[in-house]
């Protein structure tokens, strides 16, 4: 008999402890968009119990496509809406500890015990029977209306479920694309940028702060990165942190989006930027510029600019 702490990051594990045979049955709070690969030895006859309220997936926490990939594959998955343990069972062994099942959670510091002592494995599996016996199925008309939850509500970033944790570094793992934005002059009195940031969990490293979008914007992709500009003097590099959300707080109207931006980086001269430019991307940075409008980047021009800032996509700041 063996039992062992795996940590920061189980969930390679995780994974070839699953792969042992089954059936198998989880407890899992809360499942993001890349559950269904990070749980992808769960089959026909395997049992997941998730929290699966309509505040969980309003938060985008829990993902309704992933419930569904894996009622597709043939597993029951049930809801229990006060469900926070993350627990997974096999014939032979038990993994418990503090991983969900999401990329982000795969990305954050995390910690789990993996055992195949009998009592603690018939424990364990006898807490997720109990669980689910007291969840709700998640029938094609539950689905659907979780589905148009998640439509319905912007993603409210949870660091560690659902967004990144920010002491990860500045850019995320597969930045969205980065843009040239020029900024207009904004309307947000100090209490409405208060009351933004104080929507997230704040890190004095990499603070977050709301951006006010124009009337007819659809906003930008999360974790694209904005360089703004205005007057040739290009803003510090900011991540896109959320969706768009709406109303601004204590309007009736407007929207806004989170940016996170790195702790004392500061902004650039635009003809600075363009003197560490190679030749072949000066000509294509310019035009951006005079564009005055949104200019996706091309990865040689996107490359190049943010190494101005030391960021490099693909590594951590």
């Amino acid at each position: 008999m063996t039992t062992q702490f795996i940590g920061p990051h189980p969930w390679p594990v995780i994974g070839k402890k699953l792969y042992a045979r089954g059936p198998r049955v989880a407890a899992i709070a809360f499942l993001g968009a890349d559950g269904p690969d990070l749980l992808r030895h769960l089959r026909d006859g395997d049992t997941l119990v998730v929290n699966a309220s309509k505040e969980a997936v309003a938060s985008h926490s829990t993902s309704p496509h992933a419930i569904e990939t894996l009622i597709g594959r043939g597993v029951e998955v049930l809801s229990s809406p006060k469900l926070h343990a993350k627990v997974m069972v096999t014939a032979e062994m038990a993994v418990i500890g503090s991983a969900n099942a999401s990329a982000h959670s795969a990305q954050s510091l995390e910690a789990v015990v993996v055992t195949d002592d009998p009592a603690m494995v018939e424990n364990a599996r006898d807490f997720v029977i109990d669980v689910a016996a007291d969840a709700n199925t998640i029938d094609d008309e539950l689905l659907a209306e979780l589905h148009q939850v998640w439509i319905d509500h912007p993603r409210a970033p949870v660091p560690g479920v659902n967004g990144g944790s920010a002491e990860w570094g500045l850019l995320p793992d597969h930045v969205a694309g980065v843009l040239l934005v020029p900024v207009v002059a904004d309307d947000l009195a100090e209490s409405e940028r208060e009351a933004m940031a104080g929507e997230v969990e704040q890190t004095p490293e990499y603070p977050i702060f709301g951006f006010q979008l124009g009337d007819d914007s659809d906003g930008y992709q999360v974790d694209a990165v904005l360089l703004r500009y205005e007057d040739g003097y290009i803003h510090e590099p900011t991540v896109v942190f959320g969706d768009v959300r709406r109303p601004i707080p204590g309007r009736a109207d407007g929207a806004y989006q989170l940016l996170r931006h790195k702790h004392r980086q500061r902004g650039r001269r635009a003809s600075r930027v363009a003197s560490e430019l190679s030749a072949g991307v000066v000509e294509e940075f310019d035009a951006a510029l005079a564009a005055d409008d949104d200019v996706m980047l091309s990865d040689e021009l996107a490359e190049q600019v943010l190494r101005v800032w030391g960021l490099v996509v693909g590594e951590r700041d």
